[in-house]
Formats: C-alpha cells, structure tokens, sequence
C-alpha cells in the first residue's frame, strides 16, 4: 500500500501508535462507505494501518481530515466537508500515480526504486515546509539577514534531528545567491556570515562570505576569505579564479595622445 514506508522521527512516532498508544481501531465501523482512493474491500486492519501511515507521515490526528470530536467517539468518517480531506484525497491520488505509473517508466537500475510516499515531501508537516533556501530568503525579503540567520538557528534547534530540512552549508551558499540576484547585499552577507559561523572548516563557506564581500566592495576581505578557502581547499576552482583576478596587477593605462 501506497505510504507504509515512513523515515526518522515519524517512523518511531507511527509505532508507537501502531503499539496502542492512539487507540482508534475500535471506533471505526466494520463497514465502511465512501472510499474513493483506497480499495472498497479493504481490510479493517489495514485501513487501520494505512490511516495511522498518513497521519504520522503529516503529524496530524484523525480530525485534521474527518469530522468529530478528540476522543473519535462518534465521528463520521464519510463525510467530505472538511477541505483538507478533499485536498487528501488527491494528493494520494497524486502518490500513486508516481508510484503506479511514473516510477516504472523510468530506465531500469540495479536496485529497486522506492516511490514517493506522504513523508517524501510533507516531514511531517501538514503543510510541506519549504526547501530551507527559499524559506530563508523568504525571511529576508520580510525582515532582513540577521532575521534569516536567526531563522536558521530556530529551525536547527528545532528540526534539525526530525530531517524536515537540509540545514548543509549548500542552503546557506543558495540563499546568498538568491539575496545577490535579488540586490539584497546586505542579506547576502549576513546569511553568508552565518555559512562560515556553521560551517568554518567548509571552503565553499569562505567562498560564499568572499563573494559576498566583494559585492559590498570590501576586497581585501574578500581576498582574506578567499585565501582561507584555498587553505582548507587548495583546488577550489572558483577562490581560486576570484583571487587571481583581484591579484593581477591592473592593465597599465594607454600612453595620452600627443
């Protein structure tokens, strides 16, 4: 069944509720009515199983999608008049299109592929959250750099052991990036501040920082930046191209006609 397949954090939080620690198998009919994605002659156990997956893959209860109360006495579980059970509906129609038809027309490869499931993009959100760049630039668009690079330390702190976002040293080099394209230099250098912070052993952090240096004009830091990412990467194409350009004596100035 399309979902089972859980990671991290939500797989332990899907067993523990598969053990008995949300124990909503006895409040569901032995009949049910109304299904549109699942097969109609599904079993009660593993209707039971499939809705636990979806759940712990969003990090929602029943209610999020079914109308009736915490405790799940009474609930109506064929009614469609919460928008998110609708929204539900499709998105699994969406996975299993992937995993029905996407997935096997792909080229063959050794070992088998996996398919996508709820957690694949959601991380236990019920809203998928944004790719950790986006969601950075995001912020600095709202409130500025230094606000972005709080940003980061808030969901690290928070998110970091759950896998909801890459918290590497690439999301903060594409942040900058977005901020430069954006003319937000100011952004820029702070996100790329907090890059060599997080991650000083890094040479693309110290490239990112020299780049954002020498947008903002200041070039002996930039080359300082870029010398130390050759410390730590003597190979680095781009610090290496960048310093030999700032290096090069400056084309000597044609003679004034006479």
């Amino acid at each position: 069944m399309v979902g089972r397949r859980l990671c991290g954090r939500g797989a332990g939080w899907a067993l523990l509720m598969a053990l008995g620690a949300w124990p909503i198998s006895a409040q569901i009919p032995d009949k049910f009515t109304n299904l549109q994605v699942l097969a109609k002659d599904i079993a009660k156990p593993e209707l039971v199983r499939t809705m636990r997956t979806w759940a712990g893959e969003l990090g929602v209860r029943c209610m999020h999608c079914h109308v009736g109360p915490d405790n799940l006495e009474g609930m109506d579980f064929a009614i469609d008049t919460k928008p998110t059970k609708r929204a539900a509906r499709e998105m699994i129609r969406m996975v299993q299109t992937i995993n029905g038809s996407v997935v096997k027309a792909l080229p063959p490869r050794d070992a088998p592929r996996d398919g996508v499931s709820c957690y694949t993009c959601h991380r236990r959100e019920a809203r998928p959250p944004l790719p950790l760049h986006l969601e950075l630039a995001r912020t600095a668009q709202a409130r500025g750099g230094a606000a972005a690079a709080e940003r980061y330390r808030e969901l690290r702190r928070a998110s970091e052991v759950a896998g909801k976002y890459d918290f590497g040293p690439e999301m903060l080099a594409m942040t900058a990036f977005t901020l430069f394209e954006q003319k937000r230099l100011d952004d820029a250098l702070a996100v790329a501040q907090l890059a060599v912070e997080q991650y000083p052993a890094v040479a693309d952090a110290h490239v990112v920082l020299g780049q954002a240096q020498l947008q903002r004009g200041n070039a002996p830091a930039a080359k300082e930046s870029f010398r130390k990412a050759l410390e730590l990467d003597p190979q680095h194409p781009l610090a290496q191209r960048r310093l030999k350009e700032m290096e090069a004596p400056a084309a000597s100035p044609s003679p004034s006609p006479r």
